[in-house]
């Protein structure tokens, strides 16, 4: 077999300004933004994430030559060909404007100046299809400038498998940008197929939320909202089923003094809205109906107006007596990745819920 030749590294030579660049030169306080909406993506997986996905307008990448060493970013020539003519390698000259434009926070010698984010406004969920693997959205009204960054698509693609409905995450009242972003990290994992923020009352999609989702808020499609109960019944009209992330009744946790408190199922457990009447142990949402799961505040969950608008609840049984030590509850973005977990999973033949939920 005839041996293959060494890859050659790009060549940055032709990139490089000498007048912006060269070390003897004097480095700027801070990176020049080329637009008044340009937003700096920064840490190897993020940028790097960011150019696979290739939904922004990318300006400027900036490479510190300890970062210029790491695999991936500069060696994948088809990635690299999208960023080639903006690539700039700087020096230990460079580091104060790098660490200002992370805002002190861990880049790894490579910041991207971008466009926004695409997070188009949309008024309710629309159409969905099992078999053509798609979903639609009706999307709100936008400036000139917006439309630019958002798009106006109404329809998107989802991993069906052949089997399943999408599910969508609705996530209200979430304030932490660590935890907005580890949520979104979780979902892309899992495979949720998208997620919806209000546009008031919760974190931004922020450098420092798109940093903690490692980069999966670039991938999975992100939209908002302006009026969550409006755009939450209209989807509901549309044939879209609404779990609510709530708390499990004490009443309904596990003993631990029989063998009757556990299903044999999963410590996941949905009722419907209006009442504790449970639904069949293998349910599953994805295999019925088009789904949104909505998760609430860290300290406070979902406020009442959109409880009240809920088909089904959901919660996560405890695993012990909570009075130990009186801690009740996960983590927001750990609650989230469970019930998308359990939400997703294929039910078996043998085991397949007969029951048409409505």
């Amino acid at each position: 077999m005839a041996e293959r030749e060494p890859r050659s590294r790009p060549d940055f030579s032709s990139y490089k300004t000498d007048e912006s660049i060269d070390s003897r030169s004097r480095a700027p306080e801070s990176l020049p933004y080329t637009t008044a909406a340009s937003e700096f993506i920064y840490g190897y997986s993020s940028v790097l994430a960011a150019v696979k996905a290739d939904r922004r307008k990318f300006y400027n990448l900036y490479i510190h030559t300890r970062g210029a060493n790491r695999d991936g970013l500069l060696d994948d020539r088809s990635l690299f060909k999208n960023v080639a003519s903006i690539t700039k390698e700087v020096g230990d000259e460079y580091m104060r404007a790098l660490d200002k434009a992370s805002s002190g926070r861990p880049h790894n010698g490579v910041v991207l100046e971008a466009s926004p984010l695409a997070c188009p406004p949309i008024t309710e969920l629309k159409s969905e299809s099992v078999a053509s693997a798609f979903f639609s959205v009706a999307v709100d009204h936008q400036s000139a400038e917006d439309v630019i960054v958002n798009g106006k698509q109404e329809q998107y693609s989802y991993k069906s498998a052949g089997w399943r409905h999408p599910l969508v995450l609705y996530v209200d009242g979430v304030l932490d940008e660590g935890n907005l972003g580890a949520i979104a990290r979780s979902a892309y994992f899992l495979g949720v197929d998208a997620i919806i923020t209000p546009t008031r009352q919760v974190a931004p999609w922020s450098h420092i939320a798109l940093k903690a989702s490692a980069g999966a808020a670039e991938a999975v499609p992100v939209f908002k909202v302006r009026e969550p109960a409006d755009f939450l019944g209209k989807s509901s009209r549309n044939g879209w089923r609404i779990y609510a992330s709530d708390a499990v009744p004490p009443a309904q946790q596990p003993s631990g003094t029989s063998e009757s408190d556990d299903d044999g199922a999963s410590n996941v457990m949905y009722t419907f809205a209006k009442s504790v009447k449970r639904l069949p142990v293998d349910h599953c949402p994805v295999d019925n109906h088009p789904t949104i799961l909505m998760m609430g505040a860290e300290a406070t969950g979902l406020k009442n107006s959109l409880l009240n608008l809920a088909h089904y609840k959901v919660g996560i049984r405890h695993g012990r007596d909570v009075d130990e030590i009186g801690v009740d509850s996960l983590n927001v973005s750990v609650a989230a990745s469970l019930l998308c977990y359990e939400m997703l999973k294929k039910p078996s033949e043998a085991t397949k819920s007969e029951d048409a939920l409505f």
